[in-house]
């Protein structure tokens, strides 16, 4: 007697079946993708601005002159705006402005899911003196994410002595705890 053959392939459900597992694992793979990219983005942006200030610092004593980091309007004064580039500049004058337009160093903002904002009391700059230290007051910068559950957010401070430094949102409840008691949020 002869056999019968079996058609190849897959029926309905087996396809149904396949493409309901398939659609679940690509929206849990895809999730993990952005927060992935989020959080190297996240990585890249601090370490940036510290090699900034870094820089900043060595050239002040380098240069044996005042430095000024900020943010430049397209008259090339300091403004507080943290998300345009950000300039590294010697200013012997201290007029917030390039000494002969000449800018030293130059970080493009590239912060994609995240904003910059300044805790400088309205001053949105920050300036090194010959010695390294800050000139004025301290300040600050915080970068928050825009979606806090595929971001950390976190406080950049520069101290007095002209160090910068990050911490960062351990517990993800948009609130950075300072050692003597402070606060910041976004």
């Amino acid at each position: 007697m002869p056999r019968a053959k079996r058609q190849a392939g897959l029926s309905l459900i087996e396809l149904i079946v396949t493409i309901a597992i398939l659609s679940i694992v690509i929206g849990f793979t895809s999730q993990a993708w952005s927060w992935w990219v989020n959080k190297t983005r996240h990585r890249v942006i601090v370490e940036n601005y510290y090699s900034l200030f870094a820089f900043a610092r060595w050239a002040a004593v380098s240069n044996n002159s005042l430095v000024t980091v900020c943010p430049l309007s397209h008259q090339k004064l300091c403004i507080d705006d943290w998300q345009k580039p950000v300039s590294v500049f010697l200013d012997a004058n201290n007029d917030k402005a390039p000494d002969n337009g000449e800018i030293l160093r130059q970080l493009e903002s590239k912060l994609g899911s995240f904003t910059i904002k300044s805790r400088t009391s309205g001053r949105g700059y920050f300036q090194f003196t010959d010695q390294g230290v800050t000139h004025g007051a301290m300040g600050s910068l915080v970068l928050c994410p825009d979606n806090p559950s595929l971001g950390t957010m976190s406080y950049m401070p520069v101290n007095i002595a002209g160090r910068f430094r990050a911490e960062h949102d351990k517990d993800a409840d948009g609130i950075i705890k300072l050692p003597w008691g402070g606060k910041v949020t976004c």
